[in-house]
């Protein structure tokens, strides 16, 4: 069923970083809406079922409708959203590890996303069964960004997810550093991840605090505005294949 429903989308992206608070989530809403600015059908789905913040960020709440196809989700500037926030709006989901990988299963089976050009994966922190779950997909094309900070824990934890990609076989599209100028740490660690790996390494984002403003307001048009925006822009027309294209 997951692979019927994954049967008309040409690229799914998953957004990874291993750990929490390095603006993965921000990274995919955006990266959404770029896509969408670019005229790209594009999807947004948020795996990150203990911590959601898609819909936050990208400002709907409606609820997915249900359709004789599937569960429709809900768009936002042409991006259709799926999240379990959707359902239960600022509740905290206590769930197992195996509880949390069938609400995720439910979701991929159940949701109709349509022809996508994108489906944009905001995953889970940690290399969780869920990662596990989504890295065996098989769509069209499947391939992940890495987003991690300058400092030495996130890129150790950044480390290990790579090493899991490539012993799964999953194309890295590139490491992307995040929240550059946020602290003193080492702003080069990104890019050396990135050549260990021999991964593209697609820049550094600026720590930019009108980010959380139009993340605050769930504003896209704002958010598009930001110099983080601009930034990552710059980083995906650097990384071939195929969202360079789709960002020129």
């Amino acid at each position: 069923m997951i692979d019927r429903r994954l049967a008309q989308v040409k690229n799914v992206i998953l957004v990874m970083s291993g750990k929490g608070g390095v603006g993965k989530s921000v990274v995919s809403a955006t990266l959404a809406a770029l896509l969408s600015e670019a005229g790209h059908s594009v999807g947004l789905l948020d795996a990150d079922i203990y911590g959601p913040s898609a819909a936050l960020l990208l400002g709907t709440r409606s609820r997915p409708e249900e359709g004789s196809r599937g569960l429709i989700p809900p768009r936002v500037r042409g991006i259709s959203v799926m999240s379990v926030d959707l359902f239960a709006p600022g509740e905290p989901v206590p769930l197992t590890g195996t509880a949390a990988v069938q609400v995720i299963t439910e979701m991929l089976a159940l949701t109709y996303w349509g022809p996508l050009d994108f489906l944009i994966v905001d995953m889970p922190p940690a290399t969780s069964d869920i990662m596990m779950l989504l890295t065996a997909l098989k769509p069209r094309r499947l391939a992940a960004i890495v987003v991690s900070m300058p400092d030495n824990l996130s890129l150790t934890v950044a480390r290990r997810v790579l090493e899991l990609l490539r012993s799964g076989g999953i194309p890295v599209l590139g490491v992307l550093g995040n929240m550059v100028g946020r602290d003193s740490g080492d702003e080069g660690g990104p890019g050396k991840l990135a050549g260990e790996f021999h991964a593209r390494f697609l820049g550094n984002l600026p720590y930019d605090t009108e980010v959380r403003k139009a993340a605050d307001k769930g504003n896209t048009e704002i958010l598009l505005q930001t110099r983080f925006a601009h930034a990552l822009k710059r980083s995906m027309g650097q990384s071939g294949e195929p969202l360079g294209p789709a960002l020129s």
